[in-house]
C-alpha cells in the first residue's frame, strides 16, 4: 500500500479513536517538535522580560575593603532621594566584594589578587565610577592614570569647599613612572610624597578627596581604615552621578 494512502487511513482511524489514542499518536509524531517549539517560546519570552526589565546603571562604586551593614539599603536610597535617582529604572550598586590589601606581605594572596583583577576588567569596560577606600589602597591605582583630576569636575565653589580635603598626586612622578614602565624600567622605585601636601610636588593634581566627617557612611558601611578617601574613575561613564555622590557623602 502506497505510504500516503497508508497515512490517510491512519488520519482516518484517529477521527474516530479515543483521546488516548489521539494523544499516543501526537507523542509518537510531534513530541520532539512540540518540545522545541515550547523551548524556543519560552528563551522568547524569558529574554523579552530581562530586556524590559533591566535597569540602567546609576552608579558604580567600588567600596574596596568595605562591609556591608544593615542599614546598606537605607544608605542607597538616601542616595537615590538626594540624587534623583528612580530605583524602579536605575540601578546603583556599591561593591564590597572586592578585597585588595595594601601590605606586601599579603598583596599577593588569593583573594586581592582576584579582586585586583576583577577590578581591572572592570575600570577597563568604563563600569566603575568611584573608589571608596583607605588612602593606601588608593595609592596603588593613584600614580597610573586611573582617575580624574577633580579640577576638571568640580566647580570653582565646590572646589573652594574641597580643596582643603584634596588628596594630592605629583604629576611628574607620575610621568616618571610611566616612562619607566615603557622601558621595562625595573630598577626604578618613585618616592611618593604626603598626598595632603602639594606645596612638596612639583605639579599636584588632585585626584580625590579625604572624607573627613564619614560617620553616616560608617553607619551602613563597615571599614577597618580610620581614613577613608573616595576617587572619580578616570573613564567613569557617570560622572556626573559620581560628583552627586562625592556631594553626597560630604553634605
Amino acid at each position: 500500500m502506497p505510504v500516503m494512502d497508508e497515512f490517510k487511513e491512519e488520519r482516518e482511524a484517529l477521527k474516530h479513536g479515543t483521546l488516548k489514542e489521539k494523544f499516543s499518536y501526537f507523542m509518537d509524531y510531534y513530541k520532539w517538535h512540540a518540545i522545541i517549539a515550547v523551548a524556543a517560546i519560552a528563551f522568547i519570552i524569558s529574554l523579552a522580560v530581562q530586556i524590559l526589565n533591566q535597569k540602567d546603571t546609576a552608579l558604580y562604586a567600588a567600596m574596596i575593603n568595605g562591609l556591608e551593614l544593615e542599614s546598606s539599603e537605607e544608605y542607597k536610597q538616601s542616595f537615590a532621594e538626594y540624587a534623583s535617582l528612580d530605583l524602579e529604572k536605575n540601578e546603583i550598586l556599591f561593591d564590597t566584594t572586592v578585597r585588595i590589601s595594601s601590605d606586601d606581605a599579603y598583596s599577593y594572596d588569593r583573594e586581592s589578587m582576584a579582586s585586583k583583577e576583577k577590578l581591572m576588567v572592570y575600570i577597563a569596560s568604563g563600569e566603575v565610577d568611584v573608589f571608596v577606600t583607605a588612602p593606601d589602597v588608593l595609592e596603588l591605582y593613584a600614580y597610573n592614570s586611573f582617575f580624574l583630576d577633580l579640577r576638571t569636575l568640580l566647580s570653582p565653589e565646590q572646589i573652594a569647599a574641597y580643596e582643603p580635603y584634596f588628596y594630592y598626586i605629583d604629576q611628574t612622578i607620575a610621568d616618571e613612572l610611566k616612562a619607566a614602565q615603557d622601558a621595562l624600567d625595573l630598577d626604578y622605585a618613585p618616592v611618593f610624597p604626603d598626598p595632603t601636601d602639594p606645596a612638596s610636588m612639583t605639579s599636584p593634581i588632585p585626584i580625590g578627596i579625604y572624607l573627613k566627617d564619614s560617620s553616616s557612611l560608617r553607619e551602613s558601611y563597615y571599614y577597618a581604615s580610620e581614613e577613608l578617601v573616595v576617587g572619580v574613575v578616570a573613564n567613569s561613564k557617570r560622572p556626573e552621578t559620581a560628583l552627586s555622590f562625592i556631594d553626597f557623602l560630604l553634605q
